[in-house]
């Protein structure tokens, strides 16, 4: 009996090496397979770090100030009334002189009482990023020694654009209170517990860990959706002695070995450009093989699951955009619904960017949550497409 397994093991794996063999011989005679794989991944990231490597200081951003502030004060004793200098000119000497605010007009609502209406046209056709307002009494609060407020319009209609935007106004604000000697000067003294030293290319750095995972999930999705449905002799294959599962199983060893060759190259590319990995080179490689291994099971799974090269594609490109739209990119996923917000959870890209995010920012182990979910999810596509490739039919 012990024999007799023995005897079939080393038949099933002759069987199985033999179809590896011929799997990598079908890589050379289509080498754009391996150009996808192997020299895009590298050159993308290598562009993408001379296009962000030299980023600059951002442009100062148009504002349009006005001013609701008059210099009378009325004393609330004996309502004399008096005169005192205004704090509009001292904060637009603020503006002017902030690198990140572009003074385009400074508007007196007591000269012109349709300041706001000039202002808030000029942020409708997109001239401007904000309006600046000075409140009434802004003067008199601040000569009691009282809060000033000032109050800021902001164009809303790029949220990733909001906190540039108040940063922007804030620096405006402390060259004001520093150069005017208002109190209580406060004073931010930053401590950074997460940042890339010097160095590095800190564009990059702020920007890969959304790269990467949906670089290396696409490109494995990509390269195995058709691996199965392509091949025209498969249903005369399939009538050999050679077993499905062995099909199956040569197939995911040999594009486990191109994406173990793929991942070495992208992270020696983004070691090449500046990045900067807070955890170890290895837990980084592991968390790009878990991604791309995710990728080839969604692959093989579409792959099995079509019956036609057609099919293949627009199944692709239907689960391709679900995942990053649920991926948590573009919407945060506490932001959804508690049903997408349970359906996002089994989706590879939602667990791929924080475990990308937690070796590199935070030096964290890659055994974690997200890492268990990314197997889980791998393991489940690995047992369906093998039921669903045992149950297919072809006809010779």
């Amino acid at each position: 009996m012990l024999q007799d397994f023995k005897d079939k093991s080393k038949k099933s794996l002759f069987r199985t090496f033999k179809m590896i063999k011929k799997e990598f011989r079908l890589l050379r005679i289509d080498p754009w397979n391996l150009v996808i794989a192997l020299l895009i991944p590298p050159a993308i990231i290598m562009l993408f770090s001379f296009m962000t490597e030299e980023a600059g200081v951002p442009p100062p951003l148009p504002v349009i100030v006005v001013s609701n502030d008059s210099n009378t004060f009325i004393n609330p004793n004996n309502y004399a009334e008096s005169t005192w200098d205004n704090f509009s000119i001292p904060y637009i000497n603020a503006v002017n002189k902030s690198n990140l605010l572009e003074l385009k007009v400074f508007l007196n609502s007591t000269e012109d009482p349709y300041s706001m209406e000039i202002a808030r046209q000029e942020l409708l056709l997109g001239n401007i990023n904000s309006i600046i307002v000075i409140p009434v009494e802004f003067t008199e609060l601040l000569n009691l020694g009282y809060p000033g407020l000032i109050e800021c319009i902001i164009d809303s209609s790029r949220i990733s654009k909001i906190q540039d935007n108040i940063n922007a106004v804030y620096d405006s604000i402390r060259i004001f209170v520093n150069d005017n000697n208002l109190t209580p000067q406060i004073k931010l003294k930053g401590f950074e517990e997460f940042s890339v030293p010097p160095g590095y290319n800190q564009a990059l750095n702020a920007n890969i860990t959304q790269l990467l995972p949906l670089m290396v999930f696409g490109i494995a999705n990509v390269l195995t959706i058709l691996v199965i449905v392509k091949e025209n002799p498969i249903s005369r294959l399939l009538l050999t002695p050679i077993k499905k599962s062995e099909i199956l199983i040569s197939k995911y060893f040999t594009y486990s070995i191109v994406l173990f060759i793929q991942d070495m190259g992208i992270i020696l590319a983004t070691l090449a450009s500046g990045l900067y990995i807070r955890g170890s080179i290895f837990e980084l490689f592991g968390a790009l093989y878990m991604i791309g291994y995710s990728g080839i099971s969604m692959g093989l799974f579409i792959s099995t699951l079509s019956k036609s090269k057609t099919e293949a594609n627009q199944l692709f490109f239907a689960s391709f955009i679900i995942i990053i739209l649920l991926s948590g990119l573009f919407v945060p996923l506490g932001s959804m619904p508690i049903y997408l917000n349970l359906f996002a959870q089994i989706l590879p890209l939602s667990h791929a960017n924080p475990l990308v995010d937690s070796v590199l920012s935070k030096g964290t182990s890659i055994l974690e949550y997200h890492f268990y979910i990314l197997l889980i999810v791998s393991f489940i596509l690995n047992i369906i497409t093998f039921l669903v490739f045992y149950k297919r039919r072809y006809e010779v």
